[in-house]
């Protein structure tokens, strides 16, 4: 394995590592948004709720869009995006 084939190979660990901290990430967010809205305007638990599942959907679809990059046919040789 050559250089090249090896830092291709380590930038696609770190890409699909970061799946998971990015479900994380937006969740949390998602969560923190819809407390403080929830809070601010006395609607207890309809934000958290809306925007919980807001981060979760957002979540997932950046999972989806870095799945379809990586793992789709004839993407490797592409440039990325």
């Amino acid at each position: 394995m050559d250089d090249k084939e090896k830092k291709k190979m380590y930038l696609t660990v770190a890409d699909l590592s970061t799946m998971g901290f990015a479900m994380v990430i937006a969740i949390v967010l998602g969560l923190v948004a819809g407390l403080y809205l929830d809070s601010r305007f006395g609607t207890e638990p309809i934000f958290t709720l809306l925007f919980i599942f807001g981060g979760i959907l957002a979540g997932f679809r950046i999972m989806y869009k870095t799945y379809m990059r990586f793992f789709s046919e004839g993407n490797s040789d592409e440039p990325r995006k």
